[in-house]
């Protein structure tokens, strides 16, 4: 999956789940979702995709969809403007007027989306936003908007490159050693990478392994993934080894990137009972 099924309102972020807060009158938000995966579309040629906005409510409600701007941020993090992207403004045809969703039922938006030809190969970020139309008169409205994104893969070779560093402390003075791995897009494409942490404790102790879903990271931005191990003993060294991997030039080919820390561990149990032991670090 990518972040592209993360939702924003109009009030703050939002998911498919909860789109913000409950609008004076008892309606509840839209929720909008999105294809999980890039929509593949040559350079210089049109594709087709569907938008879902799915309305819980018990009452038909009318909606419009526009193009919006998009920032994509670091962590995952999406703002939408308050324009149409000018990039994407002529290029892609949204449904023109408004749509009216049956209660307790959704709308699929058609959306026609032209590459111009001078686009690299390289994934893009197709913005919209959907309104609500308040309707009645004489009383307060909230109206919740939400919108999301759309992603485009323009397909052929790219140049990607992830740089990893862990922030990890050498000595922790606890049950388990927790720290943050940052991943950054140092190329000049976006790149979707997964990955896995690979545990080892000495003494003892039985390896283990913990996946980590997809994420899409956009040029320039980073990913910040939070890691914990925990020794087998009271006392251990633990070592977090970290595999991302990528598409590499072409999406038939991959790419691994290994990061791998050491920590000592000792818990506070040991601690108490032994308040004249010194430990080192190497």
């Amino acid at each position: 999956m990518l972040a592209a099924t993360l939702l924003l309102a109009a009030t703050g972020t939002a998911t498919t789940q909860a789109a913000g807060p409950k609008p004076v009158g008892g309606l509840r938000a839209l929720a909008v979702s999105v294809p999980p995966d890039p929509v593949a579309i040559k350079a210089g040629s049109r594709g087709k995709t569907l938008v879902r906005v799915v309305n819980p409510n018990d009452v038909p409600v009318t909606v419009m969809t526009a193009s919006r701007a998009l920032a994509l941020e670091d962590n995952g993090k999406v703002a939408v403007r308050a324009g149409p992207d000018p990039r994407w403004d002529k290029s892609v045809d949204f449904p023109t007027g408004q749509q009216t969703i049956p209660a307790q039922s959704y709308l699929d938006v058609p959306l026609t989306i032209h590459v111009p030809a001078r686009f690299s190969p390289d994934l893009y970020f197709i913005g919209f936003l959907v309104t609500p139309i308040p309707t009645g008169s004489g009383s307060l409205q909230v109206i919740n908007q939400i919108g999301s994104f759309v992603t485009i893969d323009v397909p052929g070779p790219r140049v990607r490159q992830l740089v990893a560093s862990f922030h990890l402390p050498r000595l922790s003075l606890s049950t388990r050693a927790h720290g943050t791995l940052r991943v950054v897009n140092a190329g000049k494409a976006a790149v979707r990478f997964w990955g896995e942490q690979d545990t080892n404790s000495s003494p003892g102790g039985s390896p283990q392994q913990l996946r980590f879903d997809p994420s899409l990271l956009p040029t320039g931005r980073y990913r910040v993934v939070d890691v914990s191990a925990k020794p087998a003993w009271p006392v251990g060294m633990v070592t977090m080894t970290v595999h991302l991997t990528s598409p590499g030039r072409t999406e038939a080919t991959t790419k691994e990137l290994t990061v791998t820390k050491q920590v000592l561990v000792i818990s506070p149990i040991v601690r108490s009972h032994s308040p004249s032991c010194s430990y080192s670090v190497p």
